[in-house]
């Protein structure tokens, strides 16, 4: 995998501006904004992805101990994950070019449209990391491996001071991704996460990290995909395919 194509949803953005019922419908000066926003991120948006695999040589509830001798506290990986051989680390962004564009729109005091900007990053990264994760998961499948759900640093299963570790295993300053003494990542629109890989790895059912996530309450939760037909405002608007080089780290 040397580059990755992914879509940014609308109905995704407009459901964190808070359009989340049927009955939510965006008037015309709302659709203007998004497809604004979406100008913009064709334009801003610079998405990366640095993705390395290890061998796995101990696994138990409390986390998981890398050939080498990292260890990684990930909780419950053989009730979530069941048997996995391989541990795979990636960072996806988008970029800085977004952050650089909403600093000069608010200074020109385009508020919604910043608005509008920062749910399109939101999307677009959350995005990359599905695109990236399921293209993963087809090609393991070809070589009789299966990957499991998504798990990042900050969830109630691995703790944010985990980040460091990732990023002491991960070389992310090759895409510009960096952390703070916070263990928060910049540019803001980036992901990290681990997939757990074997041969009786266990999929998961549903691509949505959503699915398995404890965070019932999480402003961030997103309905799931494909149940219901897109709504007639979407084919006014349409949506945007993004094209991401990437690293395999070795």
């Amino acid at each position: 995998m040397s580059e990755l194509r992914f879509e940014i949803d609308p109905q995704e953005v407009l459901r964190l501006q808070g359009y989340r019922r049927p009955s939510d419908v965006p008037t015309p000066e709302v659709l203007e904004i998004l497809q604004a926003g979406l100008a913009e991120a064709r334009e801003a948006f610079r998405p990366r992805w640095v993705y390395q695999e290890f061998e796995v040589e101990a696994v138990d509830a409390a986390g998981c101990r890398l050939q080498g001798g990292a260890e990684l506290l990930i909780r419950e990986i053989p009730e979530r994950w069941g048997p996995v051989t391989r541990l795979g680390l990636a960072v996806c962004s988008i970029g800085e070019g977004i952050e650089e564009r909403i600093e000069s729109l608010f200074a020109a005091r385009e508020f919604p449209l910043v608005s509008m900007l920062d749910s399109l990053g939101s999307v677009a990264v959350e995005a990359l990391a599905e695109g990236f994760h399921r293209q993963l998961c087809a090609e393991r499948l070809a070589q009789n491996l299966k990957v499991t759900p998504r798990e990042s640093p900050g969830y109630p299963r691995w703790a944010i001071q985990e980040q460091q570790k990732v990023f002491a295993l991960l070389p992310a300053e090759k895409i510009g991704v960096r952390i703070t003494e916070y263990c928060i990542m910049t540019p803001r629109k980036s992901i990290s996460f681990a997939v757990g890989i074997g041969a009786g790895a266990r999929m998961g059912s549903d691509a949505s990290p959503c699915r398995s996530c404890d965070m019932r309450d999480c402003a961030y939760r997103r309905a799931p995909r494909g149940q219901a037909p897109a709504p007639a405002w979407t084919s006014a608007v349409g949506s945007l395919v993004l094209v991401s080089p990437g690293e395999h780290a070795r």
